[in-house]
């Protein structure tokens, strides 16, 4: 499997940031989880200066930069975290998990690191799904207990063009710079309870409405 081009002194560099969650590094700190002198690490950055940015003064702060698709394909072994089959790289590339989320933060957090993934040719128009677990958890509020019930549902994120006749009906929206329309659609529900999205973590997650 032929990676790309990355040179072996920044594939180091690339599996500690992997390592520690891609979290900000001083020049100091990184060199001590590389184990190596702080000028060796300034030098190999300063000679591969397209895959970090770097802020401050004193002291300065390295991140690597997220906008680099081979930083992904590097982090996901050239795997396409859709189907899960390994490809060259020049059959890749990245997806956001969601396509709404600088939107939504009023920002560019799209290329935060758990929003990309990468993806296969073959895979890049399927839609993702996010799924629910089941569980059930009692909380106290006063004098009551209340049962909170998460079963597991499908959703599936629609993005399809916006339906041209809704002009004729609705003369506000000549005017509309949205084109496409965005909603989600559940399966069936069965029984009562409350229904959160939870992320791969359990974790509660907001969802474009």
């Amino acid at each position: 499997m032929s990676y790309s081009k990355i040179p072996n002194s920044i594939k180091e560099i690339i599996d500690k940031y992997i390592r520690y969650n891609f979290r900000p590094f001083t020049y100091k700190m990184l060199a001590d989880r590389l184990r190596i002198d702080p000028n060796t690490l300034v030098q190999r950055i300063n000679r591969n200066p397209e895959y970090f940015e770097i802020k401050g003064d004193r002291p300065k702060i390295v991140t690597l930069r997220k906008d680099l698709e081979k930083i992904y394909f590097y982090r996901d072994k050239n795997i396409c975290q859709i189907c899960q089959e390994e490809k060259e790289s020049d059959e890749l590339l990245i997806r956001f998990k969601d396509p709404y989320l600088g939107e939504k933060n009023k920002g560019d957090n799209l290329h935060d690191w758990d929003n990309v993934i990468t993806c296969c040719q073959n895979c890049k128009e399927i839609n993702l799904i996010k799924k629910l677990s089941y569980k059930k958890k009692v909380e106290r509020i006063g004098t009551e207990n209340y049962i909170w019930e998460y079963r597991e549902i499908e959703i599936r994120e629609i993005n399809k063009e916006k339906n041209p006749y809704l002009e004729l009906y609705f003369p506000d929206l000549k005017d509309s710079e949205i084109k496409y329309e965005h909603y989600f659609e559940f399966n069936a529900l069965i029984g009562q309870g409350w229904y959160h999205i939870i992320d791969d973590k359990n974790e509660r997650c907001e969802i474009q409405s």
